[in-house]
């Protein structure tokens, strides 16, 4: 089923035209269910009843599925479901369009269409074949291809059809030379690279550590018990009760905690010191808990969840850096608020390449420098994939980050044959790139009917998004599906 659509963003470009309107004869036994109502396109709703565009479309699109081989899983009837409504939507707003234009296909046009089905394998009619109908599938039968003609006739207005007359589509949207010609010079230059890349996950646990002993204030370990309420006067109130040894700190926790920075035990969960001052909305106050007597209470304190009072259980624990786990503590730090510090130091490293390439060449040097050499085969530059352009390598789009990376893109297609670039921070890595080639390429035929194709179904995408996200469009199908579909199984 997959192979059988294209997508376009997050639209889908039916390739067979029309598919609401593939004729599947009415079946005698088979189950309908209740009538669901998907949504609507104006006043006509998109539901599930026989007959419907949408239930043909569900029915079509299954027996694609089933085709194919595929075992129907809950998620493909709901990716079904969703194509359906879109077909159904299509064919609401074209039938509309139709009628305000006053147009409606010729009886002798809807005949042409059904003689097929009804001749034999020597295309010759069959009144055998036409009399094993029956009046209801006749009926039907008709009924859907003139609705899938109105729908050929709206389409072919508005976005052309597959008919050429000298070299361009017939009818509708058409794609002018000057613009076929100005895409494919964007695809025509093509760069091939070499790459030296650091990965930020690769940050050496030595430069970890370092940086973690420069800084162990943040991961010395405070062993505190916490109580939260969102009034001030009810947490004044909590400890003036412990303190005339009315209630305990325990009791208090489990009865009137909202528990915001602990567990039900009241243990605060966060208890690094960094952790500590981040809950705090005064920074003078994590002075006062870190230095806190052993079992001494805090007073009332301001947090960002409310009101907390704090317990001191045991001794504070220092940072012991060659425990791994305090290690990957440290790491995950460093990732979330020094990021900076792994990008400057695969900066370095990758200037230390850059300088070593003229001597050693520019593998021996990512290798010496410990970075991963990879080869690019030539691309053109194509921010973000786009389909006209050409596919991205693998190498590129492996990269996190880098295909979507504007600056990446403007450096490599900058820089001079044989020239290095600059490190460039790429999403989660660090590279340096190397013009290995450059060459201006001339489509072929075949490549240039590709491209008119593939502006055209751009042009289809836009009016397909562009109708969906009308106003006139009630879209109910994830609520449906999960809430009366999924829920009844």
């Amino acid at each position: 089923m997959k192979k059988t659509l294209i997508f376009i963003g997050s639209v889908i470009i039916l390739v067979l035209a029309a598919i609401t309107f593939i004729f599947i004869p009415a079946m005698a036994g088979n189950a309908q269910p209740d009538t669901l109502v998907f949504g609507k396109y104006g006043n006509k709703k998109i539901e599930y009843k026989q007959g419907t565009e949408f239930a043909n479309a569900v029915a079509n699109y299954t027996e694609m599925y089933r085709r194919q081989g595929a075992e129907l899983k809950d998620s493909d009837m709901y990716y079904i479901y969703n194509y359906a409504f879109t077909s159904a939507v299509q064919a609401a707003a074209y039938s509309e369009g139709m009628k305000k234009a006053g147009w409606a296909p010729s009886s002798q046009s809807v005949a042409r269409q059904m003689y097929p089905y009804f001749a034999d394998e020597n295309g010759n009619y069959s009144s055998a074949i036409f009399n094993s109908y029956s009046e209801d599938d006749k009926s039907r039968l008709k009924a859907d291809i003139t609705r899938g003609l109105i729908w050929s006739r709206y389409s072919e207005d508005l976005l052309g059809s597959q008919s050429k007359y000298a070299g361009h589509t017939l009818y509708g949207l058409k794609s002018s030379d000057a613009e076929i010609a100005f895409i494919e010079n964007m695809a025509a230059e093509k760069r091939s690279f070499e790459m030296a890349v650091y990965e930020k996950s690769d940050y050496p646990d030595s430069a970890v550590k370092a940086w973690g002993e420069a800084n162990k204030d943040k991961f010395v370990k405070y062993n505190l018990s916490v109580i939260t309420v969102k009034d001030q006067s009810k947490a004044k109130s909590i400890l003036n009760q412990i303190k005339k040894d009315e209630i305990t700190f325990e009791d208090a926790v489990s009865e009137y905690s909202d528990k915001a920075y602990s567990g039900s035990n009241g243990k605060l969960s966060s208890n690094f010191g960094y952790q500590i001052k981040e809950i705090l909305k005064k920074e003078s106050d994590s002075e006062v808990l870190f230095n806190m007597e052993l079992n001494g209470l805090s007073d009332v304190i301001d947090t960002n969840a409310g009101w907390s009072i704090f317990h001191n259980d045991l001794a504070k624990k220092e940072p012991d850096f060659s425990d791994a786990s305090l290690l990957s503590a440290v790491r995950s730090y460093i990732n979330d608020k020094e990021a900076g510090l792994i990008e400057d130091y695969y900066i370095g490293e990758a200037k230390k390449v850059i300088e070593d390439a003229s001597v050693k060449g520019f593998a021996a040097a990512a290798k010496a420098g410990k970075a991963k050499f990879v080869k690019v085969p030539a691309f053109a530059l194509n921010y973000d994939g786009v389909s006209l352009l050409g596919e991205l390598p693998e190498e590129i789009t492996s990269v996190s980050g880098a295909s979507s990376n504007e600056n990446f893109l403007q450096t490599a297609f900058s820089i001079k044959e044989g020239a290095y670039s600059e490190p460039v921070v790429a999403g989660n890595s660090i590279i340096v790139l190397k013009a290995a080639g450059i060459k201006k390429d001339t489509l072929k035929t075949e490549e240039k009917d590709a491209l008119v194709k593939g502006i055209a179904d751009y042009d289809s995408s836009t009016s397909q998004s562009t109708l969906l996200s009308s106003k006139k469009v009630e879209n109910k199908v994830a609520e449906v599906f999960f809430n009366k579909i999924m829920s009844n199984k």
